[in-house]
Parts: C-alpha cells; sequence; structure tokens
C-alpha cells in the first residue's frame, strides 16, 4: 500500500476514534468549559471581549483572541453547538497529524513520517484535550508544528515573500499561545547562523520580512489592546503568569506541594490588595512584585528557573494533581519510554555524517529550546511540555527505527544490507 493511502487511513481512524469518544462520553452535551466560553458568549452578547478574573474584575485582554473569536463565529452559525467546536478542535488534530508527517518524512523517511504521525495522532492527552475540552489545544500543537515545518522547508531555497509567510504564521500563533512568539528571536538566530547560503544583505533582508509577517498579523490587536487600555499590551497583559512562577511561596508551577493555588498560600491583606486593583493594575502589581522578588533573590530566581527547565522535561512534585494517580503512573512510564528514545535518536543524528539531517534536526531541537526557555521564565506545568511533544516523538521514532536496524543487522547481518 503507497504511503498515501497510509496516512489517509491514520487520519480518518483519528476522526472516527474522537466521534465515538464524544458520542459515547456525551461531551458534546456537556464539556469542559475554560475562560474561552465566558469570552466567547460575551463577545456575541455585545459585551466584547470580556473574562472577569480575581475579584470577578472584568478583563478585556485576559488571553489570547484567536480561540474565543472563533468559537463565537461557529457559534453564532451553529446555535452554540460545542459539538462544532468539538469537530473543529479534531480537524486541527488531523492537520496536526498530517505536518508532522511531513516533517519526518522530510527530515527522515517517509516510514519515520508514517509512525510518527500514528504515534500523535492516538497519544492520549491530545485526544483527551480533543475531546473533553474547549481549548485550543490542538489549534496551539499545529501551529508550532506548522511554522516548523514551513522552516524546514524555506531554508534550503527561500525568499522574502516564504519569510512573510512564516512569520505571518507566527503571528496567528500568538494570537492562539503568546509563548508560540519566542519562537521568532530563536528562528532569527537559526538564521543568522545556519543560513549560509545567504550572504548577510540576504539574511537581514529574510529576517525583516520575517519579522514583518508577525508583527502585521499581530499589531490590529495590539493597537485594540491600546486603544483600550492606553497602554502597550502585546497580545494580554502576563504579570500574573510571570508572578506566579516568580515569587517567595513560588514552587515553580501554579500550585503549592498539597495543592493549593499559589495565590491562596499569600495572606488576605495581599489578595485584598489585588482584589481592588483593576485589570492593568493587577498586572502592574503582580510585575512589580515579580520584579521585586527577582531583583532582591536573584539565586532564588535561577533556581527556580532551572527547576522549572527540569520540570519541563520532566516531572514536578505537583504532576497530575487534578488527575486520577493511575493516569499520572501510565504517563510517566510511556514518557520515559518517549524520552529516552528521542535522547537516543538525537544522539545517533549528531554522531553520524548526514549534515542536512543534523541541520534539519537542530532546527526543530530550536524550537524545543524556545518554549522550554520562554515558559520556564513563567511557571511550567506538563501541559506546557505537550507543545512540542508531537515534534519529540519524530526522534522517538527514528530512535526507535535505528535500534531495530542495530539489532537485526547483529542478529542477521544479511536481511539488512
Amino acid at each position: 500500500m503507497k504511503t498515501k493511502n497510509k496516512i489517509i487511513i491514520v487520519l480518518v481512524l483519528l476522526l472516527l476514534v474522537r466521534l465515538f469518544l464524544i458520542i459515547h462520553f456525551k461531551t458534546y452535551a456537556h464539556p469542559k468549559l475554560w475562560e474561552y466560553e465566558e469570552i466567547a458568549n460575551n463577545l456575541i452578547a455585545g459585551k466584547g471581549f470580556l473574562y472577569h478574573h480575581f475579584g470577578g474584575v472584568p478583563y478585556r485582554s485576559f488571553n489570547n483572541p484567536l480561540y474565543s473569536f472563533m468559537s463565537a463565529g461557529i457559534y453564532l452559525i451553529t446555535n452554540h453547538s460545542y459539538l462544532a467546536i468539538l469537530l473543529v478542535q479534531t480537524l486541527f488534530s488531523i492537520l496536526l497529524v498530517y505536518v508532522i508527517f511531513c516533517i519526518g518524512r522530510l527530515v527522515f523517511n517517509d516510514k519515520i513520517g508514517l509512525f510518527s504521525s500514528i504515534l500523535v495522532a492516538f497519544h492520549p492527552s491530545l485526544i483527551y484535550y480533543d475531546v473533553f475540552n474547549l481549548i485550543p489545544f490542538s489549534i496551539d500543537l499545529f501551529f508550532i508544528a506548522l511554522i516548523t515545518l514551513l522552516f524546514l522547508r524555506y531554508k534550503e531555497n527561500t525568499n522574502n515573500l516564504k519569510m512573510l509567510l512564516a512569520g505571518a504564521f507566527i503571528g496567528l500563533g500568538v494570537l492562539s499561545r503568546g509563548i508560540i512568539g519566542a519562537i521568532l528571536p530563536f528562528f532569527i538566530l537559526y538564521i543568522v547562523i545556519f543560513f549560509n547560503n545567504y550572504i548577510w544583505r540576504k539574511k537581514i533582508k529574510l529576517i525583516l520580512f520575517l519579522t514583518i509577517g508577525a508583527i502585521f498579523v499581530i499589531s490590529p490587536w495590539v493597537i485594540r489592546n491600546y486603544i483600550i487600555h492606553k497602554k502597550f499590551i502585546l497580545v494580554s497583559a502576563v504579570g500574573e503568569t510571570l508572578w506566579r512562577g516568580n515569587n517567595k511561596y513560588s514552587t515553580g508551577t501554579s500550585f503549592s506541594k498539597d495543592g493549593k493555588p499559589i495565590f491562596f498560600l499569600w495572606p488576605e491583606e495581599f489578595r485584598k490588595k489585588v482584589y481592588s486593583l483593576d485589570e492593568i493594575g493587577q498586572s502592574k502589581f503582580f510585575a512589580k512584585e515579580a520584579g521585586r522578588f527577582i531583583k532582591n533573590n536573584p539565586s532564588d530566581f535561577i533556581n527556580l528557573y532551572f527547576k522549572k527547565m527540569f520540570y519541563f522535561w520532566w516531572f514536578s512534585p505537583q504532576s497530575g494533581i487534578l488527575y486520577p494517580k493511575d493516569y499520572l503512573f501510565i504517563y510517566k512510564v510511556m514518557y520515559t519510554i518517549l524520552l529516552a528514545f528521542s535522547l537516543l535518536g538525537i544522539y545517533l543524528i549528531f554522531i553520524s555524517k548526514e549534515k542536512l539531517k543534523k541541520e534539519n534536526s537542530l532546527l526543530i531541537i530550536t524550537v524545543f529550546a524556545a518554549i522550554c526557555f520562554s515558559q520556564s521564565l513563567f511557571y511550567v506545568e506538563g501541559r506546557h511540555r505537550w507543545l512540542i511533544e508531537p515534534l519529540l516523538i519524530i526522534f522517538f521514532t527514528y530512535g526507535i527505527s535505528e535500534c531495530y536496524t542495530i539489532l537485526v543487522k547483529k542478529i542477521n547481518p544479511k536481511i539488512i544490507k
């Protein structure tokens, strides 16, 4: 059977499995709702992009706008159908899986691309978020994977227009999840170091068009924020998320060791102060508190930062706190195997003599670094690592494949020539 037909089968099975689970668990009637639901409903009601946060304070720039506007638009044409949103999330998972297949095929071969796509299609966490939650998880993963694929395709033969397109997709990704914007400076650095086929003048042009593409897409929302708040806010106010991972009670996650939100570890006087402020006041207050902690406790800040990076790639004491312990145990076993063979795959790539494969792999690792290093400035939870796990699975598949090849060669050298 041709690889094209195989990937189609994978995508169809992905759709059927999710449809079965949505119907079986009746999540089309009662999915888990997040802040996006309130914002979407307020948009439909004509109240604007509105969410009530700490102490019921109205927020006009609480989070990234893409999913909420998409949800509001779908609700308007489907009479507020949860099923329609779940199907759109599934569509993005289908696109994600196909992009992972394309990356695996481009960097390695059809076999690696196909098996990587199968593992991503039936990744338990991705299925869970697609089926049970109204949240832009699959959309975020899709943008990260797509941006990576575009750069892999463009790096050998690019032009200003292609860089403009790549930048535009980075901008769209930022409107879905702000941390995706961290990829931009890392890709600029990659252009500087590895685009050896281009003179410096050409490199600068490529960087300029890449940046312009991102700014062009993001700028309407930035302008909107400035009109409302009379203050420059890139996408959403980040003071609280910065503070959550950088204060004297911080564990590096959202929760204390006994499962309490970090905010509620602080004295009542502190919380009353927060409740008394408006949206921008709260963000400024949290940012100021985080800045004071960093300035007065530089060693604690550094220790926390490296602890958060460790949590990003492994597990924090708070991991799985919202889920049954059995789920965490199963995932730990799966992830341990995934990480081990991924690291092996990366190692085998970099001891090989295949220059192009090394450079392509390094670009993917650049995406890992961008998400990890940037997220660790704030706070880290297990779902943050899932942003790059589909890409990590490509290295896992390669590691497994190489181990199998080495093993077969040792058992019967005649099988593999």
